[in-house]
C-alpha cells in the first residue's frame, strides 16, 4: 500500500507541476515550464523574420527543429507520468496477488475458515487493484492535459512563425524591382 501511495504522490507532483506551468504560460506567454522553451521560440520567430535557417539546414527544417525542441521542453515529464501510470497498475495487480496468497495461506493454515478469516486478504486484493487503477487513470489524465496544453502552445507558436513568414513574403513581393541603366540597356529586368 505504501509503495502505491508513493507512486500517487509522484503522479500528483509531476502532473500538477507541469499543468500549472503550462497554464501560467497561457496567461503570461513569456514564462515557460522549461528554460529552453523561450530560446527555441525566439529562435524560430527570428528565423522566420530573417528568412534564414540554421547552418546546413533549410529554413523550414530549421523551424521544424525549433518546434521539435520546444515540444521536448514542454512535454518532458510526460514519459515519467506514463511510466508511473503503468507502474501503479502493475503494483495494484501485485497487491491482488499478494492478497489472494494471504487468503489461500489462511485456508491452508486453518483448514476450516469463516468469511471473516478471509476478509482481510480479499480486502487487500480488491483495494490495491482499485487504488492502482485509480492512480493510473489520474496519471493518464494529467498526461493528456499536459500534451493538450503543449500542443496548444505549439500551434500558437506556429501561427506566429507563419505570420512572420507571410509578412516577409509580402514585403519581398511588394518591393519594387528597380533596374539600373545598364540592365535596361541590356534588356534585363
Amino acid at each position: 500500500m505504501y509503495p502505491l501511495t508513493l507512486v500517487g504522490v509522484f503522479i500528483f507532483a509531476l502532473g500538477v507541476y507541469q499543468t500549472v506551468w503550462l497554464t501560467i504560460w497561457t496567461l503570461w506567454s513569456d514564462r515557460y515550464s522549461c528554460a529552453g522553451a523561450p530560446r527555441w521560440a525566439r529562435k524560430a520567430i527570428d528565423m522566420a523574420k530573417s528568412r534564414k535557417g540554421l547552418a546546413g539546414l533549410s529554413l523550414l527544417e530549421s523551424i521544424e527543429l525549433c518546434f521539435s525542441r520546444m515540444e521536448d521542453c514542454l512535454t518532458r515529464r510526460v514519459p515519467a507520468m506514463r511510466f508511473l501510470a503503468q507502474i501503479s497498475t502493475l503494483m495494484g495487480f501485485l497487491g491482488t496477488v499478494t492478497g489472494m496468497v494471504k487468503v489461500f495461506n489462511t485456508v491452508a493454515r486453518l483448514g476450516m475458515v469463516t468469511p471473516s478469516d478471509l476478509a482481510g486478504g480479499i480486502h487487500e486484493a480488491l483495494f490495491t487493484t482499485v487504488y492502482g487503477l485509480m492512480l493510473a487513470l489520474i496519471a493518464w489524465g494529467f498526461t493528456y492535459a499536459v500534451e493538450a496544453l503543449a500542443r496548444r502552445h505549439l500551434r500558437q507558436l506556429e501561427i506566429l512563425v507563419f505570420h512572420e513568414l507571410e509578412i516577409g513574403a509580402d514585403a519581398t513581393e511588394a518591393a519594387p524591382v528597380t533596374a539600373g541603366p545598364d540592365e535596361v540597356a541590356a534588356g534585363k529586368n
